[in-house]
């Protein structure tokens, strides 16, 4: 056999094998879609990607090819069009960022994205890449189009004199601006069979479009430190989105944040009539040593001042 034939037999032998580790990674991707029909000129999107492996033992190459002519400039990866996917977790998130120009024309924009992953190898070693393909479909209209969907929400620790505060964390999936209509609360009781309190909470923080924040508002409570529960019911425009049920704590004054200085001697001095007695008692003896000690004093320089007058 020839020098020629054994050389090519044993770069098929490697390529196979190469193949053969990083097909038992099982790399994958989700969504392998980019898709937004609600563009205006000036958008900012993103979208992330999630790439996943079932067992990453090693690290492995990513490679981005961004295949879309027209909004190629457009379109950038967070972690750049070369990164590393480290051994250890089954899934790594790829975030997708979309800046449409301000002089973008009215339009549906398509394109393709591959994704590839290859073994990080020693140079001049026969590396075979999988790749996933990712489609690519903006629309660019001056169409307002609003709508967001809850991810979370959370009623944070507060202290006895506190205003409840309220937090929605909120995926806006339009093109404007959104946040809740209106939030209904009604407070009960640790067991839940007590209403203490209800009330709206109207004014609420902005989502900006296409991004996912907090969106917090505030209710007025007058609550004693303990447990309660918060049955709530969230609204976009006049329509009911979610309702359910959370548990939170309110703590005594002072727990999460140390009282001022000025708080604590007015306390002190005003916590009950023994200690207004005791605290008077020690001021005058304080303020009797301080007399005798000005006469005192007053004495010693009177006599000095004889002396040297002689």
């Amino acid at each position: 056999m020839s020098f020629r034939r054994i050389s090519i037999i044993l770069i098929i032998a490697a390529m196979i094998l190469t193949w053969a580790d990083i097909s038992q990674a099982g790399f994958g991707i989700s969504p392998p879609r980019i898709w937004n029909d609600y563009l205006t000129p000036g958008s900012h999107f993103e979208q992330t990607i999630t790439l996943s492996r079932s067992e990453p033992k090693e690290p492995v190459e990513i490679t981005v090819e961004i295949d879309a002519p027209e909004i190629k400039d457009w379109i950038k990866i967070d972690k750049g069009e070369k990164f590393i996917y480290p051994a250890g977790p089954q899934q790594f998130p790829m975030t997708v960022i979309v800046d449409v120009p301000e002089d973008a024309g009215y339009s549906t924009y398509y394109g393709k994205m591959t994704i590839k992953a290859a073994p990080v190898g020693v140079k001049g070693q026969v590396i075979v890449a999988l790749g996933a393909l990712v489609d690519i479909k903006l629309r660019v209209s001056g169409e307002e189009f609003s709508d967001f969907k809850i991810r979370n929400i959370g009623i944070p620790d507060f202290e006895e004199g506190w205003p409840l505060k309220f937090f929605i964390e909120l995926e806006n999936l339009g093109n404007v601006k959104v946040r809740p209509s209106k939030v209904h609360l009604d407070i009960f009781d640790n067991f839940h069979q007590q209403k203490l309190k209800s009330g709206d909470i109207i004014q609420m923080n902005w989502v900006e479009a296409f991004r996912v924040g907090e969106s917090e508002g505030e209710l007025a409570v007058d609550l004693k430190s303990g447990q309660y529960w918060a049955d709530f019911e969230i609204y976009k425009n006049e329509n009911l989105v979610l309702r359910d049920k959370i548990r939170f704590n309110v703590h005594f004054e002072g727990t999460l944040v140390p009282k001022s200085l000025f708080k604590q001697a007015k306390e002190f001095l005003t916590a009950s009539a023994t200690r207004l007695i005791l605290f008077t008692f020690l001021g005058t003896l304080i303020l009797i040593g301080l007399i005798i000690l000005g006469i005192f004093s007053w004495k010693r320089y009177k006599k000095r001042k004889l002396k040297l007058e002689k």
